[in-house]
């Protein structure tokens, strides 16, 4: 038989739901409170470079890396110590052919000294005054680069000499170096004379050359110096330049029978072999020829 149970046993049973509830709660609590403490753990010990695996950019890239290489080294991020990788400087030579130019140097020294090799056992072969010596200046044409055993940078230069083709040695030191980045090709039996800029075509000038008995030489040559002739109406026209090789027919002319590039009061001689060895373009070309070349910019003559 069931019975309705009193109002003091309802209150009892009341309070120890109460007390069980409470209890569940604070159990629910702690589980929660343990996982959060669990999870800050993992976390703090989580290993370097793990967000990489899930796609982070804090690592650097190969681009960044190269390009830090380049600017002098970057760090190796695979553990705790920062290697740095050297990398070879380009000296100015290398620099002026890497840019796609040339290296010229001028004497730096009262008189500088030229060798025939690098040292040691090399031989001293010419002086050459700060200012040059008549048409020719003191500014070569850089083609070469060496070390002695010193450790000392000696560069090899073209010499506006005879015989045509001459080269030297001079200490690095004793000269001013420049870039630059122009270079002139003539073609004699295309009667055309091409400049460039950094290895590119970048204009054309007809051109007037020497004859059968008084031939242009073929060889590589530099501008070693620029005058513009008191009268312009003669065969040097309004400017000239001149070269650092010589006539091999022509042995008393004039400052040796040295070779130029120059304007002419004759225009109808250009795209003819009419000259005794020089170069003949209009004045208006050479006008505007004039301010790509500086003194050592390589002069190629070929057939």
């Amino acid at each position: 038989m069931n019975s309705t149970p009193s109002p003091p046993e309802q209150r009892r049973a009341k309070g120890r739901r109460a007390v069980a509830t409470r209890l569940a709660g604070m159990i629910l609590f702690g589980a929660a409170l343990l996982l959060l403490v669990m999870g800050l753990t993992i976390l703090r010990n989580e290993p370097a470079g793990s967000h990489a695996l899930q796609g982070s950019t804090t690592q650097p890239s190969v681009a960044s890396a190269i390009d830090s290489a380049v600017t002098g080294g970057f760090a190796n991020t695979g553990g705790s110590a920062t290697t740095q990788v050297s990398v070879p400087r380009l000296s100015e030579y290398q620099q002026a052919k890497a840019a796609g130019g040339f290296l010229t140097g001028a004497a730096a020294v009262d008189q500088l000294q030229i060798y025939d090799r690098v040292p040691p056992g090399s031989k001293l072969t010419l002086t050459f005054p700060r200012k040059g010596t008549n048409q020719i200046s003191s500014t070569f044409l850089i083609i070469g680069e060496e070390e002695d055993a010193q450790g000392l940078t000696w560069y090899q230069i073209r010499l506006p000499i005879r015989p045509n083709g001459s080269t030297g040695w001079v200490r690095a030191a004793d000269l001013t170096t420049a870039t630059i980045v122009h270079q002139i090709r003539i073609h004699l039996s295309e009667h055309r004379l091409d400049l460039y800029e950094s290895g590119r075509l970048k204009k054309s000038y007809p051109i007037g050359v020497g004859t059968g008995d008084t031939p242009t030489p073929l060889g590589e040559y530099y501008i070693t110096v620029k005058l513009t002739p008191a009268n312009p109406n003669t065969v040097y026209g309004v400017l000239a330049m001149g070269l650092s090789g010589f006539s091999e027919k022509l042995t008393n002319w004039p400052e040796g029978g040295q070779l130029a590039i120059h304007g002419t009061n004759d225009p109808s001689s250009i795209g003819k072999d009419v000259s005794l060895g020089c170069i003949r373009l209009q004045n208006a070309d050479i006008l505007d020829l004039s301010p790509y070349v500086a003194r050592g910019t390589p002069v190629v003559i070929q057939e």
